[in-house]
Formats: C-alpha cells, sequence, structure tokens
C-alpha cells in the first residue's frame, strides 16, 4: 500500500446529512468518497458506529465521515477507540477534529489515533495547504534480526485535544491512566464558529472500513 499527494487543483464536495447523531448536530461524507460512508449511535453504550472509506486525511485535500456540531470559543474533545477487527487496516484513523469548513482543503487541527496506535496532533495551517504533524508511539522493540520497530506494544485507552484561545493541547492516556497533555501546545487561529466533532477514515479509497467511538465527551 502506497499512497501520493491528490493531483493539484482536484476537489470533491461533501455530501452532507442533516439527521442528528448522538451528541452531534449533523454528518458529512467530506471529500466525496468514492463509496459512502454511515454512522450509527448506541445511546446505551455510548458508542459511534462509523463506516467510512476515504484515502485519507492528510496531504492537501480529505476523504472521511465526519459527525460535526458547530462551536465557538474554548472546547474540550475526549473519546476512546475501539477498532472491531484489530487486524484490520493499519493505517486507518479515528479523528477529534477542528476545521473551518466542511471542504476537502479546510484549515483543520486534529487529533488522530491510527489502527496501529500511534497518535498524532496535526494541522493544515492554510487552505489547501499541506499538513503537519508531531506523533506519539507507545514503546516498540526492534524486530529479531533487524533495525526494524516492530508493532506498539498497547493501544492507548482514550485520547483528547483542547482548545484554550488559539493554544490546542492534544492528551493521552496510555494504558488507563487519567488524560495527560502530551508534548506542547500547537498555535492554530480559529475565526469564529467552527466545526468540530469526531471522525473516521478507511485510508483506503475505495474500501470501507468500521471504526467504534465511545465515551465522547
Amino acid at each position: 500500500h502506497k499512497q501520493v499527494p491528490p493531483p493539484a487543483d482536484f476537489h470533491r464536495p461533501a455530501v452532507i446529512f442533516s439527521n442528528k447523531i448522538g451528541a452531534f448536530d449533523a454528518q458529512a461524507d467530506v471529500g466525496g468518497p468514492l463509496v459512502p460512508g454511515s454512522a450509527s449511535f448506541d445511546a446505551t453504550s455510548g458508542t459511534y458506529t462509523i463506516n467510512s472509506a476515504g484515502y485519507n486525511i492528510w496531504y492537501s485535500r480529505d476523504e472521511f465521515r465526519f459527525l460535526w456540531k458547530k462551536m465557538s470559543g474554548d472546547v474540550s474533545l475526549a473519546a476512546s477507540v475501539n477498532w472491531p477487527n484489530i487486524d484490520d487496516f493499519h493505517d486507518r484513523k479515528v479523528v477529534l477534529i477542528f476545521r473551518d469548513s466542511l471542504d476537502d482543503d479546510s484549515r483543520q487541527i486534529m487529533a488522530a489515533q491510527h489502527g496501529n496506535g500511534m497518535v498524532h496532533i496535526s494541522w493544515r495551517a492554510e487552505k489547501t495547504g499541506q499538513m503537519t504533524d508531531v506523533e506519539y508511539r507507545s514503546a516498540r522493540q526492534p524486530r529479531a534480526g533487524t533495525d526494524e520497530k516492530g508493532p506498539q506494544t498497547f493501544h492507548p485507552t482514550r485520547i483528547g485535544i483542547e482548545k484554550k484561545g488559539d493554544a490546542f493541547q492534544l492528551y493521552i492516556s496510555w494504558q488507563g491512566e487519567p488524560l495527560h497533555p502530551e508534548g506542547e501546545p500547537v498555535t492554530f487561529k480559529t475565526n469564529g464558529p467552527v466545526y468540530v466533532g469526531i471522525g473516521f477514515t478507511s485510508h483506503l479509497a475505495a474500501n470501507v472500513l468500521t471504526a467504534r467511538v465511545r465515551d465522547v465527551v
């Protein structure tokens, strides 16, 4: 599996669904993935099940299923990610994300948990611009007889992101301990209300995978 950046000036509009879901006002397939996504909410367990194709949330444009509400001021968002099949594709990712718009090239900042357990905070500082990230991984041991690192020894229990003014702080619970700051805050300026919510991309342009996101606060 190898990804390349999308062609210059290539875009597809979001497909928007106005139905409320759980704590969120609406949802959308940002970037018009080749296969439509879907999402449901189980109020008893507090779990969102999100199905999505989409090549990525990266480079200069994104494709993913997005559950959102418009919010202003200081906001914190936290959730726990569960992969129905831990052996599924490891580049898939769940995001806790703040976006200017539903355009596929919107300015944005997000906390993401990948299928392989890696967590990052990443941002697109300018519309149509490229993404920047800072990555965090749990301890990994070298593969036998090589210098190559093996898989992570465990997956995070919970992730979060908090906006205070123009400072965005990533939070992680690696093994069930209380959420705690990881790394330094990132400065990212917002103007007025932003789209705040959870999203998922399979990281495969035409293949739908599933993530479960629970205890969203």
